[in-house]
């Protein structure tokens, strides 16, 4: 899916700035937490979060925060009332919990077991159960005194704990009676208007079923005890309620600023992580979604690694803030929260970015093991299923589609006669959907084959795997080779007319000539002043139609096979040499700079003759076509078994056709009729080579003509020398 890559999003300074960012809002959002826990709400009391949110005007919080307490410590002191009560064990009793019939019944089973378990049996506590014992009778039993003396230290903790939590809790006012005993904290007498005239009391007066406190937000303390049968005053001054309401304040402010502080990170956090999601894949200049080397990974291993080096990092975190915070350092803290901030978002982002990419790059689920390993295991299976079904008869097909059929209805019959129908009618529209589905790929074949039929060659039948998908594949490859045998042919028949229309266009000039210059002798006699010129257009114009007709010859013989090869060992750069100096004349005329790069031995197995009609022709093409003083490269060198003959040059005319068609008989570069050459040169060449087992290959670059010929070494050549040097000749 291709994006536009336009907007700050594309620029790499902005995608560092939001990556290094990140950190740092995790590490303040850290801090902040961080910050959260030291926060001392006060009294003891631990409810951050309640206090966060409490309006402390009402002193609900307050409220909250003592009046349960109180009530519940109270109640303790009251119920046991005192030390030596407890100490005596009166609010302890053994009760049986096993066994059906009385400890005397002389009647009872020697094996039933009966079971004793001790419980507070004082009327306003929870039943606190201690231990069992088999009989609590036999006191001299160890096992007996010792749940006795642990029930006992158990309510004494109680005892001492409430009333430290009632001596030491100021401004608090209370009083507990039932007709006969009387627990409070206050030096005179007071009313229960005393208790309803301050700003935080709960009142219960025996009887009543209800609490009454202030503020109205009473709650119910059946779970700590509570019985009717005794009244109940708990109030706290004004100081004590205003002390510590300005108290929780001070902290309520600091929690804001804790709060807002991560509140705000986060809310940064978000906008960075957005910012980079949206610029994920985006470069400068780019219009498409753009991967690097971290991509690469599969998704759901890198989800796993990014996960578990995550999880590995919060485990050593947690690890090490404990043991900072028992050593209470915070400097330590906070460089671990640094550490935790970057070790943890740099995965995170690592993966989120890639997950970003793949997902504007679509079908993002293919770039993971699980569908690469998936989808392997079904196109196997599938293609295992397709084999084993292609290679079964057709007439076995229908028999093994029939007996499933079959089958299907008959054992569903017999387990269950319900689903028989259904079932019957599932495998049924299978097997239709199977036969149909022959039916169509009969129907492709039987049509492409008709299209065959009707010279449509080009047709291919959309048929594969199985019997029909390779009678269509033959059907095909038949329907290649025909259109490629048409296509050869009118290419042959398209020569043909082209090689007669030349043919006839280049002899006929010439010989229109000769006539036209013959009759001027006969008129004006060899004694005309213009007879030496007639002469000389005579003689040219007889040259000329004897280089086409050796050319047309000579062509004709190497289309049909005829040229006799006489094969030798002979030096390659040699007869290069050789040529060029022969042609020296032409080469100086030229203007033309060679630059030669020869072995100084090129042996090879050739025909001199044909190879020297070769160069002859390709330099032929050179002095006719080349660009004005350009230059004219002509390199040999070894490629295995191969000496390589590159001959390249620089044309003066556009080569605006293609490399195939010059070697075409007749046709020349520059597409004109009137030039020396026949138009047969490089054909004729191709030929040669052909024929003395090598490969000739012609190419274009621009202007730029290249001719290269592969020509096999000799298997008999001359003896090295010591070092084998390469001359150069400009």
């Amino acid at each position: 899916m291709d994006i536009k890559s336009k907007g700050w999003t594309a620029f790499p300074l902005t995608k560092i700035c939001c990556v290094l960012l990140f950190p740092v809002m995790m590490f303040l959002f850290l801090c902040g937490a961080y910050s959260i826990t030291l926060v001392d709400t006060g009294a003891g009391i631990n409810d951050t979060a309640g206090l966060l949110f409490s309006n402390l005007s009402d002193n609900k919080f307050f409220y909250d925060s003592f009046v349960p307490k109180t009530y519940e410590m109270a109640l303790t002191l009251f119920r046991y009332r005192s030390e030596q009560s407890i100490e005596n064990g009166e609010h302890l009793e053994w009760r049986q919990i096993s066994g059906s019939y009385e400890k005397d019944d002389p009647d009872a089973s020697p094996a039933l077991l009966y079971e004793y378990e001790l419980y507070s049996n004082n009327p306003f506590s929870i039943e606190y159960y201690w231990g069992t014992v088999d009989d609590p009778d036999d006191i001299e039993d160890s096992w007996v005194k010792i749940v006795e003396r642990n029930a006992i230290n158990q309510q004494l903790d109680e005892y001492y704990r409430a009333q430290e939590w009632l001596n030491s809790t100021d401004g608090l006012y209370f009083r507990l009676f039932d007709g006969e005993w009387t627990l409070e904290n206050l030096s005179e007498p007071v009313t229960a208007d005393f208790f309803l005239n301050q700003p935080v009391y709960l009142i219960n007066e025996s009887g009543m079923g209800q609490e009454k406190s202030q503020p109205d937000i009473g709650t119910g303390f059946s779970d700590l005890g509570y019985r009717s049968e005794f009244s109940l005053y708990i109030a706290f001054s004004a100081e004590a309620v205003e002390y510590y309401n300005n108290l929780w304040a001070s902290a309520q402010n600091r929690l804001y600023s804790y709060a807002a502080l991560i509140i705000s990170t986060v809310i940064c956090a978000l906008v960075l992580f957005v910012i980079l999601m949206f610029g994920a894949g985006r470069k400068h200049g780019e219009e498409c979604v753009v991967f690097t080397l971290l991509d690469k990974p599969w998704l759901d291993l890198s989800l796993a690694v990014t996960v578990g080096i995550i999880t590995a990092v919060f485990f050593g975190f947690i690890e090490l803030v404990e043991t900072t915070w028992r050593y209470n350092n915070p400097a330590w803290i906070l460089a671990f929260c640094a550490l935790l901030s970057i070790l943890t978002t740099l995965p995170f982002l690592w993966w989120t970015s890639s997950f970003a990419k793949r997902i504007k790059a679509g079908k993002w689920w293919r770039h993971s093991l699980i569908f690469i390993v998936t989808s392997a295991c079904v196109k196997s299976t599938v293609r295992l299923l397709r084999s084993l079904w292609a290679g079964v008869n057709n007439t076995f097909k229908v028999v093994l589609i029939g007996i499933l059929l079959f089958l299907t209805v008959t054992v569903t019959s017999a387990a269950d006669p319900a689903i028989a129908f259904p079932a019957g009618i599932l495998a049924t529209a299978a097997a239709v959907v199977l036969m149909l589905r022959y039916a169509r790929r009969l129907y492709l074949i039987e049509q492409g084959a008709k299209s065959i039929t009707l010279g449509s060659y080009d047709t291919v039948i959309p048929v594969t795997g199985g019997t029909l998908g390779g009678i269509a594949g033959s059907l095909n490859d038949i329907s290649n080779g025909i259109s490629d045998a048409v296509y050869e042919r009118l290419k042959s028949e398209r020569l043909k007319t082209e090689l007669i229309t030349n043919v006839s266009h280049d002899i006929r000039t010439p010989l229109t000539s000769l006539v036209t210059y013959t009759d001027l002798l006969k008129t004006e006699g060899l004694k005309s002043k213009n007879a030496p010129e007639y002469l000389e257009v005579l003689i040219q114009k007889t040259a000329r139609l004897k280089t086409l007709t050796d050319d047309l010859f000579e062509a004709a013989k190497a289309a049909s096979g005829n040229i006799q090869a006489h094969i030798e060992s002979l030096d390659l750069s040699e007869l290069i040499g050789q040529v060029l100096g022969e042609l020296d004349e032409k080469v100086q005329n030229s203007g033309l700079d060679f630059r030669l790069n020869l072995q100084e031995r090129a042996m090879i197995d050739a025909d001199g003759k044909l190879l020297w009609r070769v160069m002859d022709n390709l330099l032929s093409n050179v002095f006719k076509y080349s660009l004005a003083a350009s230059r004219v490269y002509i390199d040999v060198a070894s490629d295995n078994d191969w000496y390589r003959m590159d001959v390249k040059n620089i044309s003066e005319y556009p080569l605006n056709v293609d490399p195939s068609e010059l070697i075409e008989r007749f046709k020349r570069g520059d597409d004109a009729r009137g030039g020396e050459g026949s138009g047969l040169g490089l054909a004729i060449a191709q030929s040669f080579i052909q024929t003395l087992g090598g490969i000739f290959n012609l190419s274009i670059d621009g202007d730029l003509f290249k001719v290269t010929i592969m020509l096999p070494k000799s298997r008999h050549p001359l003896p090295e020398k010591a070092d084998d040097k390469i001359y150069s000749m400009i």
